[in-house]
């Protein structure tokens, strides 16, 4: 009985009394504390929607993200010749109007935007022929423009290959159909004559425009023409050597023209 008459006067002793108050407060300011700093850290109860960035251009994302408090990060680009430049092609996470779902403040959305050119590696061809160098150049999807200069030991060999001005070093990439300066050795017999532009004519109009003319010669080259008729009604999409103001060629030098049905296609 002398216990718990001690245990008693102790349970109503002012001190026991105010060790529970204070680890009461304790206990109560450790889990309010902890709720709300998990409840601001998760950010609970925010809900923002995705807009849709899909087929938009990378440009217009400032703008479709209007005042929700997202951010963006572009993750690379993917060759696509056939969509806009910077046209958004994945986002994540997708947008809410087909995924249903939303985020936080301050989530970051990725995207992937096509571009239009892709980088290729030039091969060396100098002291190649001439056929044979702007063959392997046109099998990498770039175009020629020819000069010729006077030479007595590099007779139908490259002498020099550039890209805008400088020549090209080894290992060295450049876009995809872009132009290769080639520099050929010839004898000088013969005159020099001003390459034809016929870019976007078809096969009968470039030819009437070699009638009479038999310093040039033309090879026709078709890609996508299933029909006789795809074949006529198809346009030159390139040349090669490309034409210029100061371009000139010897007489009796062939053009390859490159022609498609579908108006700016590409032949790879």
């Amino acid at each position: 009985m002398g216990f718990f008459k001690k245990l008693g006067n102790f349970i109503i002793s002012r001190k026991f009394i105010i060790n529970v108050l204070l680890f009461g407060i304790v206990w109560f300011l450790i889990i309010w504390g902890g709720t709300s700093y998990f409840d601001g850290y998760t950010k609970h109860g925010e809900n923002i929607e995705v807009p849709n960035l899909l087929n938009n251009n990378v440009k217009d994302i400032p703008t479709l993200l209007g005042d929700r408090d997202l951010k963006y990060e572009i993750l690379d680009s993917i060759y696509n010749p056939d969509l806009v430049e910077g046209t958004i092609i994945y986002q994540n996470p997708m947008p809410t109007d087909s995924s249903g779902l939303s985020v936080k403040s301050d989530r970051v959305i990725r995207v992937r935007v096509s571009k239009r050119s892709r980088l290729v590696m030039v091969p060396v061809v100098v002291s190649k022929s001439h056929r044979f160098a702007e063959a392997v150049l046109m099998t990498k999807g770039l175009r020629t423009r020819v000069n010729f200069v006077p030479s007595n030991e590099d007779q139908g060999s490259v002498i020099s290959q550039k890209y805008q001005g400088k020549n090209i070093s080894a290992g060295q990439q450049i876009p995809i159909n872009s132009v290769i300066e080639l520099t050929i050795g010839k004898k000088t017999q013969g005159d020099m004559v001003d390459i034809p532009n016929l870019n976007g004519l078809t096969i009968n109009e470039a030819e009437e425009r070699f009638l009479g003319n038999s310093s040039l010669r033309l090879y026709p080259v078709y890609s996508g023409c299933e029909t006789a008729n795809d074949s006529l009604n198809a346009r030159v999409i390139r040349q090669t050597p490309v034409a210029s103001d100061s371009s000139r060629i010897p007489e009796g030098s062939t053009i390859t023209v490159f022609l498609s049905p579908n108006e700016g296609g590409l032949i790879d």
